[in-house]
């Protein structure tokens, strides 16, 4: 949820997500954030190229997406019988010993939720970066799906248990981390980024500009 606005005559004000106190809004230096003086939850913040930033960014974390699926991820060695480990392959191994529930839950956490927030992601800052005036209402359908679709994206606690694994078989097992492991490292720190540099608000604020 992020801080909303109010119009109230020529003023607006701006309600903290957290503790609902009003502030009337005013403008900030390029790159820099508005608090709460109650809470200190960020209100707003003056990014002017934030869309574009964080469109580059979608379009290189889908890059690494498919890379991390596509390449292989991880080598383990124990006592000479060595097998590489490919990440849509951990899908496979679900469904072969007939956990088919958690092979589909595997499936919709690992390869689709996250594939849909990225191509939802990308299509809205698209779109504020370059719809045409008269098309926001699609651009904020969009917003509202990535914001129902964002907490299904767990790959940051998949690669959290993927190293819990590796820290655990290190002494028992060679092993050896392979293209997509690191692919899949970047993806996640791009995404953390993407979330904690592009709030909310500064998506609602570009929607609620006229766009060219």
């Amino acid at each position: 949820m992020s801080a909303h606005t109010i119009d109230s005559g020529h003023r607006e004000l701006v309600a903290c997500h957290s503790c609902d106190l009003l502030h009337l809004k005013t403008s900030l230096p390029e790159g820099s954030k508005a608090y709460c003086t109650r809470c200190g939850a960020m209100l707003y913040a003056e990014s002017p190229r934030a869309i574009e930033t964080a469109l580059a960014l979608s379009l290189a974390s889908l890059i690494l997406f498919v890379a991390a699926h596509l390449l292989p991820f991880i080598s383990i060695n124990i006592e000479g019988n060595a097998s590489t480990i490919f990440l849509v392959s951990t899908i496979e191994t679900l469904t072969r010993i007939d956990n088919q529930l958690l092979a589909l839950a595997g499936i919709f956490l690992l390869l689709i939720a996250p594939l849909i927030v990225l191509l939802v992601d990308i299509l809205l800052l698209y779109r504020l970066r370059f719809a045409r005036p008269g098309k926001a209402a699609v651009s904020r359908q969009l917003l509202l799906l990535a914001g129902h679709m964002t907490p299904w994206n767990m790959l940051e606690i998949f690669l959290l248990g993927v190293l819990v694994a590796i820290v655990k078989l290190a002494s028992m097992a060679g092993i050896v981390l392979h293209e997509g492991f690191w692919a899949f490292v970047a993806l996640v720190i791009i995404n953390l980024f993407i979330a904690v540099k592009i709030d909310p608000e500064t998506l609602w604020q570009a929607l609620e500009r006229p766009q060219c």
